[in-house]
């Protein structure tokens, strides 16, 4: 007789749409992950339901019932994947999953960097949320991190070693499509983003693409992701040489992904801050270097340049962005950037399917 598989549900506390997209990342990839690794698995998120909502994968359910701890153990689960970004606000539902005798898993999208406090009441509210988020990461079993939030929440006395002797491996959830197919890199750059958030900063990163234009005469750049009339007026102004090299590609489908990642040697980051920051970690599986600022709040990205795959650009500036660019084209010009090396180096630290099941083996 066949014993039923272990169940291990997801759990995000926010009401997204559980559509296609939605299990392409996050709680949804994991919980899909988890079902082709022969679990039994949904997640569990706030209602409304929604029209486009994956009934047959999603539960659905009240505030009420994520605090009650009741309501977990009715549940019977092995474990919990909660996305709870180290929030203190979702502390009692970590708390109930743990009351109801469930392994817990915390999911913590965090870049190790907490801004300075200068003034007392803000200081004194920064105090209060680390202590906070201190007790909510203390009711997890397991806490699903990169190497710089361990570092961080080693070296900080609020957390300390109980807390981060938890955190194991798994930064972000990656599906395994983000893979590289031993194809050519051609000397492309790639911009992936939601052009019209301010975070993402798009004035600056047309900035940064219209200077590496006149430098390098031969370089071809993607932007993907929506991008709104600016960016398309800055296009258009652009002289032509350089516009027929600028390829505005706009929402580019998950499945299609890859083969952008595959074609390009170089992906940007030129946000103000990022957590995990899903597209560097998708293009690394792709055999992509990485290129970015020296912005305190972008330290994970500044993590994904080590291991020979990226450089860091030594002034927050357009133009030292620019020159970032230009030095790693050169590595790969040099053969200092290897495709094959960078994506079997950082496919086992971003794939869920490789991630997780160690993770897993720890707890369970």
């Amino acid at each position: 007789m066949t014993s039923a598989p272990r169940k291990i549900y997801t759990c995000t506390p926010v009401a997204f749409h559980a559509n296609a997209r939605f299990f392409t990342r996050d709680t949804g990839l994991v919980s899909r992950i988890l079902r082709e690794l022969g679990y039994e698995s949904k997640t569990i998120m706030p209602l409304p339901w929604y029209d486009d909502d994956d009934d047959e994968h999603v539960l659905r359910v009240t505030p009420a019932q994520l605090r009650s701890s009741s309501w977990w153990r009715s549940r019977e689960l092995d474990a919990v994947v909660l996305y709870s970004w180290g929030d203190p606000r979702y502390t009692l539902i970590a708390r109930a999953i743990h009351r109801a005798g469930i392994k817990l898993i915390l999911q913590l999208d965090f870049n190790g960097h907490f801004l300075p406090c200068t003034k007392f009441p803000r200081l004194l509210r920064e105090w209060a949320v680390n202590f906070l988020r201190a007790k909510h990461l203390n009711y997890a079993d397991a806490i699903a991190a990169s190497p710089v939030a361990k570092i961080h929440l080693l070296g900080d006395k609020r957390y300390g070693l109980p807390i981060a002797d938890k955190c194991r491996t798994m930064p972000t959830a990656v599906d395994s499509c983000f893979t590289y197919s031993g194809e050519t890199k051609e000397k492309r750059v790639l911009f992936v983003g939601d052009w019209e958030d301010p975070i993402k900063r798009p004035a600056y990163m047309r900035e940064t693409v219209q200077l590496l234009l006149e430098q390098e005469p031969h370089v071809q750049v993607d932007i993907c992701g929506n991008f709104g009339p600016a960016c398309e007026a800055w296009w258009q102004a652009l002289p032509s040489e350089q516009s027929r090299r600028v390829h505005l590609l706009g929402a580019v489908k998950h499945d299609e992904l890859p083969a952008l990642y595959n074609r390009a040697m170089v992906s940007v980051c030129t946000s103000e801050s990022e957590g995990t920051h899903g597209v560097s970690a998708e293009a690394l599986c792709c055999g992509c270097s990485i290129a970015t600022t020296n912005r305190e709040r972008l330290r994970m990205v500044h993590w994904y340049t080590t291991r020979d795959s990226g450089t860091i650009a030594k002034d927050d500036t357009p133009a030292a962005l620019a020159a970032a660019i230009q030095d790693e084209l050169y590595a790969w010009q040099c053969h200092k950037r290897a495709p094959h090396t960078i994506a079997q180096s950082w496919q086992q630290v971003f794939h869920t399917a490789q991630a997780l099941p160690r993770i897993l083996k720890a707890v369970l």
